[in-house]
């Protein structure tokens, strides 16, 4: 168990003033709130106070936070190590440095170039066209940015790259298409995320300034693959992307994979050892959000066993309630897990990057969540639909606390059934429609709209909520099924406002319920998802193979974590600014950060 630190601290202390040890029940007077500190021992039968948390285990070297007045049992996170995946993911925000004298001795020494009253003057341009300018007070001379494509001798050839790299086309046709070797095409995808990376950044460093609408936002992850790279060890590397899609204007936040490139695994491990760290609690550790190759090998090993001890299901048993089984099963995965935050599965057919190193897939869900309330967390309103994952609902309590105590964030489950066939998904649709004219009918036929009748359904379906899992949640049936989501249940994860005594507010405070319930939706991200998997060719679902053990081929995967990383980033900048829809619009247009379809040269060539 760990010790209390000179600080006073039980859980990992706060670091840079970031802390998200505390309750994230938001029905508990802990809620949001951190530990007190050198905190003295209760007298017998006196109340918890706000503050109280005691450290328990859930295993042999694994303590949590248990809250003194709820009770509920709480993952713990270094800090440290959160804030370095949080500085990670936002890296590309960062305004790159300006040009400025180098000279230390120099007064003008880092001035940027922009200042009012600039101490320099222009002096020429380099052999490549690059602008250069002249210290007035130490007389050195310096280069300004120039162009991005400067150096480049197949400039040319950029657009042509880009354009067929979020068109679907194989990197071995592209390089033949463009008459390009290898180590040139991926030069050119490493300018292309730099380019992107740049363009995204000084458009969503607006956000926090901006006035924004009431926000309905939909998050959710994809399971990508990465090839084995030794014919020794087969195995394939199996990374998560979260990504958060607006469901209005579609704009995608974030395409978070948990994965860093800039770390080297071995010396990683190295230093780990020299710390100690393989002998400490897991969050107490200086390299707690990476995964480490003994840290590895024993979580394969517990989520096998795990496995093994769960109760097979019976094959071709009939279930009369598919989707409530589904979500029942989920509750039961989590509360029998030592983390109930860490949903990601692992198995003996996976291994870690060779080259960068794994994220622990929790620390890049919580930086991801964090990023979002800096950038949109000054919206007059946040309302986050989440497919049901314990961790994304820690994470979103963890960076929208203060939202939440304010009423201006709110969470939801969303659980989709995705499996039906198309005749099942129209039967859905089809009952769907028939209920709904009956509601019409009931308020008074041509008089009454859709939107009415569609309330007056989700009214009826509040009435019949069921409470599942071990905390009770209540889950609401969708009343108005669609083709892409035919069978859905929603929970309000945040639902703490009491009812009203005047019944007339009663009845408001109750519509308005139901019109968030029927917001309710996984669609935008899913969409997305759907648009990376069909033109991307690294994210390519696998192919069965013809032998007789059907192992799964990943023909089109990519062999680098660090490529397909890259050609995320890339993609997720295309369809926010560079894609339009049939209205001839983008989602970045609909948010407010661009006034029309941005071609691919405006990225290509963009200068900060």
């Amino acid at each position: 168990m760990a010790k209390i630190s000179p600080s006073g601290h039980r859980a990992p202390a706060p670091f840079e003033g970031l802390n998200v040890n505390f309750c994230k029940n938001p029905k508990c007077g802990n809620f949001g709130v951190a530990e007190t500190t050198h905190r003295v021992k209760r007298a017998p039968g006196a109340p918890s106070q706000p503050g109280d948390y005691v450290l328990v285990a859930s295993g042999r070297g694994k303590p949590q936070l248990k809250c003194g007045l709820c009770g509920e049992i709480l993952p713990m996170r270094s800090n440290q190590s959160l804030h370095e995946e949080l500085a990670r993911v936002t890296n590309y925000l960062q305004a790159p440095s300006e040009p400025a004298c180098a000279n230390e001795a120099c007064a003008s020494f880092g001035v940027p170039l922009s200042t009012p009253d600039s101490p320099y003057v222009q002096f020429g341009k380099t052999a490549a066209g690059t602008p250069r300018y002249r210290c007035n007070g130490c007389k050195k001379t310096f280069s300004g940015r120039g162009k991005s494509t400067k150096k480049q001798r197949m400039a040319h050839k950029n657009r042509e790259v880009f354009a067929l790299l979020i068109s679907k086309v194989p990197l071995r046709r592209m390089a033949w298409i463009t008459q390009m070797d290898r180590h040139s095409l991926y030069g050119k995808i490493a300018f292309l995320y730099r380019q992107c990376q740049a363009f995204a950044g000084e458009r969503e460093r607006r956000l926090p300034e901006m006035d924004l609408p009431k926000l309905y936002l939909a998050t959710d992850r994809q399971t990508l693959a990465v090839n084995w790279s030794n014919r020794r060890d087969r195995r394939n590397i199996t990374l998560q992307a979260i990504a958060t899609a607006d469901l209005t204007s579609g704009y995608v936040f974030g395409m978070d994979l948990n994965f860093d490139p800039s770390l080297d695994l071995d010396k990683v491990d190295a230093e780990a050892v020299g710390l100690g760290d393989p002998g400490k609690p897991q969050p107490y550790r200086r390299f707690a959000r990476l995964w480490l190759r003994s840290d590895y090998e024993g979580a394969v090993r517990e989520a096998q066993a795990r496995k093994d001890a769960k109760k097979p299901k019976k094959v071709g048993a009939y279930v009369p309630d598919p989707l409530g089984a589904a979500i029942a099963d989920t509750y039961e995965d989590a509360s029998v897990r030592d983390d109930i935050e860490e949903v990601v599965g692992m198995d003996f057919d996976q291994t870690l990057p060779t080259t960068g190193v794994e994220v622990r897939d929790q620390y890049t869900v919580y930086a991801h969540f964090l990023a979002l309330s800096r950038l949109i967390g000054h919206a007059p309103k946040v309302r986050c639909y989440l497919d049901q994952d314990s961790g994304f609902r820690a994470a979103f309590m963890a960076a929208f606390h203060t939202q939440v105590k304010l009423r201006r964030a709110d969470a939801w489950f969303v659980k989709v059934m995705k499996e039906s066939t198309i005749d099942e998904k129209k039967v859905a649709v089809s009952k769907a429609r028939k209920r709904l004219a009956e509601a019409i009918a009931a308020l008074g036929g041509k008089s009454a709209s859709q939107r009415d009748a569609e309330i007056r359904l989700a009214l009826d379906e509040m009435e019949r909520m069921k409470s599942l899992g071990k905390w009770d949640d209540r889950w609401l049936t969708h009343p108005a099924p669609t083709m892409a989501e035919p069978d859905k249940r929603i929970c309000w994860l945040t639902d703490i406002d009491r009812p009203e005594a005047d019944p007339d507010k009663r009845e408001e405070q109750l519509k308005h319920a139901a019109r968030l319930y029927l917001r309710g939706s996984l669609h935008a991200v899913d969409r997305f998802f759907m648009r990376v998997r069909r033109s991307l060719t690294l994210a390519e679902r696998p192919y069965a193979t013809a032998s007789a053990d059907r192992r799964m081929w990943y023909g089109y995967s990519a062999y680098q974590p660090q490529n397909l990383a890259m050609v995320l980033t890339i993609f997720k900048v295309a369809h926010n600014y560079c894609l339009p829809d049939k209205k001839d619009e983008t989602p970045a247009m609909r948010m407010g950060l661009a006034k029309g379809p941005v071609a691919l040269e405006d990225i290509i060539y963009f200068q900060p």
